[in-house]
């Protein structure tokens, strides 16, 4: 293992607890292919192989490419390890930062190194709140107004990724479109 995964610096069990968290992440879930990417260059690193992650070996190993497989022609590992940089960078933006260790991936290699991340002060926010503060003023729902933003964040929490919200506005738009088409139709054959 390298310095920066040193079982001195982070232990194999909570690596593994935090990629269990990423595993059960929506991104993961969606997607078996980074799910196995992540899964296997992790348990690589953390078995002592980690020297041994190369290109060749995930496409053939993780995700189920030919023995044939030729890195310098096909540059669909790169493509993956970006991907898996991309959406660990969500993960760890919402619940992952609850996980005692953050998976990281550098640009331009594919061997994961470990960071130990801080506690979240269990204490309530009030007790954090210096003594000078003055004290948050209770809102009921009722005096709220919902702005236009902030019921499309809350629209757009109902689907697991902006293009899903995006099909169900196009899809509802054309259901619309239609019923309109049908109106007319009706409304001409009824004046004929």
């Amino acid at each position: 293992m390298n310095e920066e995964t040193s079982t001195d610096t982070v232990s194999a069990e909570a690596v593994r607890r935090s990629l269990d968290g990423c595993l059960r992440a929506p991104a993961f879930r969606r997607s078996q292919k980074l799910a196995a990417f992540l899964s296997y260059i992790v348990e690589e690193e953390l078995a002592g192989r980690g020297e041994a992650i190369k290109a060749y070996s995930i496409a053939t190993q993780a995700l189920g490419r030919a023995d044939s497989f030729d890195a310098s022609n096909d540059p669909s590992v790169r493509v993956e390890a970006g991907r898996l940089r991309r959406v660990l960078d969500e993960v760890y933006a919402e619940e992952g930062r609850r996980w005692p260790v953050r998976i990281l991936v550098p640009v331009g290699a594919y061997r994961p190194s470990f960071e130990p991340q801080a506690e979240e002060d269990p204490r309530p926010p009030e007790t954090l709140r210096p003594a000078s503060a003055p004290a948050p003023v209770p809102v009921s729902a009722a005096t709220v107004t919902p702005s236009l933003g902030s019921m499309g964040a809350k629209a757009l929490a109902l689907f697991e990724t902006r293009g899903q919200a995006v099909l169900a506005l196009l899809l509802a738009v054309i259901a619309l479109l239609l019923a309109v088409e049908i109106a007319l139709q009706i409304y001409v054959l009824a004046h004929d």
